[in-house]
């Protein structure tokens, strides 16, 4: 089951500014085209106004000739932008531009503006009885002016929404790479390790600042944790590692002095302390100080042949070898064997498979036991993957577990149907071990015997 991804910080932010900025420029725009709008509307009138006095000014300049004159102004023919007429008394066109209608524009005789069908109008009327002056601009003229004024406005204000998004997107990934960097800074922080990895960099941000010395602090206590865990497992193990050998040659000189009959539980007994010396010496090998590995070729069948597990028939594929820590490995093995025992295994099978040329391998432990339900499965493989065992793992897979993954692999188990008798199916164990790597000076052994 695959994990669902996380909301992202970046991507959230981003949208919410992309968000934001498009919603201001919009209602900047409409804003401002209200406003262009009514401004427009105001100036073309003001513009119609203005034109009208001017002409009622030169109509007053010419006298009694222009009051009386019919027809057209004379004029070479050209696009009017505005068109006027001069109206008697009596609702006659007495003069006129060259667009102008025949007809009067307006019937309004006081001064104001008028909308007459397709023009807007401005009447101006004459002193006494001599008529009217009417100047008009055409309505698609002036919807044209406004709805170009608009649209220029609204590209504008998108175009600089956009760009706004942009430049504050772009420096939205300028202030989150700080907090990147200490993402990958606490990604190869190991506090438990000497050098340039026990320590942050002091982190750019004044709020990151509060955060990078929280974590450096809890690495710093850890550290000291599994320091004084590692000092106190290693010493409980070398205390115990006396009295086990001296119990061990106790038991071999009982052994040689017994009667027969008691020779058989002396046997058993010396087994276990073997077995409970081994996890010592594995013990040791675990919380060893350095975490250096001693990894040496291994002869499967030489290894086997030297552990002490009872009731199982181990067999060790021809020419089986790895690349281990020895006391580790037996370790491993020991309990895994130990549990296969358990599940009423008579038959256990060794297998090496290599996958590349660069030392890494999977050791399998077939055998032919009562196998396991696939829920018990299920939970061992989990617990397996995540490191974190708790009930669900006894002391033998958290132990090879852990040998597992000191040698740069895992551990997993698998069902399988065993050979036709008493038990309907088996469990394979997938021991892997890691790549060879370079290392130090290996320590001495002799300090662990």
């Amino acid at each position: 089951m695959t994990t669902p991804a996380l909301p992202s910080m970046r991507a959230r932010l981003s949208r919410v500014v992309l968000t934001l900025s498009l919603v201001w420029g919009v209602l900047m725009a409409f804003a401002v085209g209200l406003m262009l709008h009514r401004a427009l509307d105001l100036l073309l009138d003001q513009g119609l106004q203005e034109s009208a006095e001017i002409l009622y000014g030169l109509a007053q300049v010419a006298g009694e000739d222009v009051h009386r004159g019919m027809g057209m102004l004379p004029a070479p023919p050209h696009d009017e932008g505005l068109v006027w007429q001069r109206v008697s008394a009596g609702g006659q066109v007495q003069l006129r531009s060259h667009k102008a209608p025949l007809v009067p524009l307006s019937k309004r005789l006081d001064k104001g503006f008028t909308d007459e069908g397709p023009w807007r109008v401005y009447t101006l009327p004459f002193p006494g009885q001599q008529g009217r002056l009417l100047v008009a601009q055409p309505e698609a003229h002036r919807d044209h002016t406004q709805w170009t004024t608009l649209a220029g406005t609204l590209g504008l204000a998108l175009l600089v929404g956009l760009t706004s998004v942009l430049w504050l997107n772009r420096r939205l990934q300028w202030e989150l790479e700080p907090l990147q960097a200490l993402s990958a800074a606490v990604a190869r922080y190991n506090p438990l390790e000497a050098g340039g990895a026990r320590a942050l960099p002091e982190p750019p941000r004044a709020e990151l600042v509060p955060m990078a010395h929280a974590i450096a602090d809890l690495g710093q206590r850890l550290a000291a944790r599994v320091d004084h865990e590692r000092a106190f497992a290693a010493h409980a193990a070398h205390a115990l590692r006396t009295p086990l050998a001296g119990m061990d040659a106790q038991l071999a000189v009982a052994l040689r002095e017994a009667p027969e009959h008691l020779r058989p539980r002396l046997t058993q007994t010396r087994e276990a302390a073997t077995r409970l010396r081994t996890v010592v010496t594995a013990l040791i090998s675990l919380f060893r100080a350095s975490g250096e590995l001693r990894r040496q070729p291994i002869e499967l069948a030489s290894l086997m042949a030297r552990l002490p597990v009872r009731g199982v028939q181990v067999t060790v594929a021809p020419d089986a070898r790895v690349e281990a820590d020895p006391d580790l490995l037996s370790a491993a093995l020991m309990n895994l064997l130990d549990n296969a025992a358990r599940h009423q295994s008579t038959q256990v099978e060794v297998t090496v498979r290599r996958e590349s040329g660069d030392g890494a391998c999977c050791l399998v432990l077939r055998d032919n036991g009562t196998g396991i339900t696939p829920e018990r499965l299920a939970a061992v493989n989990a617990a397996l993957a995540s490191g974190q065992g708790g009930d669900v793992l006894g002391l033998g897979l958290t132990l090879a577990e852990q040998v597992a993954r000191l040698h740069g692999g895992r551990l997993a188990l698998h069902a399988h149907a065993a050979e036709p008798g008493p038990n309907a199916s088996g469990v394979s164990v997938e021991l892997w071990l890691g790549p060879l790597r370079p290392s130090g000076p290996a320590p001495d052994p002799a300090h662990l015997r």
